[in-house]
């Protein structure tokens, strides 16, 4: 796979995920993270959610629960 293919394949996988922001509960944010060297989908959660939910892999791309630290609150602006 060349790195524009895997690119791509990132990119999708991002795209993807992004759904999980309003169709799983606790997903508070998703982006692209590395791990050893290889892209991952990080997705990040609010404590005490499941993240069964969710899949180990997207397209190929591990995916990597992560801690939020609790609820986002949006700012005043």
């Amino acid at each position: 796979m060349s790195d524009s293919d895997a690119a791509g394949t990132v990119d999708a996988a991002l795209v993807t995920a992004s759904r999980w922001l309003d169709d799983v509960p606790g997903v508070v944010g998703v982006g692209q993270g590395e791990a050893e060297g290889a892209p991952t989908i990080d997705v990040w959660m609010v404590p005490g959610h499941d993240p069964g939910q969710l899949p180990s892999q997207l397209l190929g791309v591990p995916v990597r629960v992560r801690d939020s630290g609790g609820p986002i609150e949006p700012q005043p602006g």
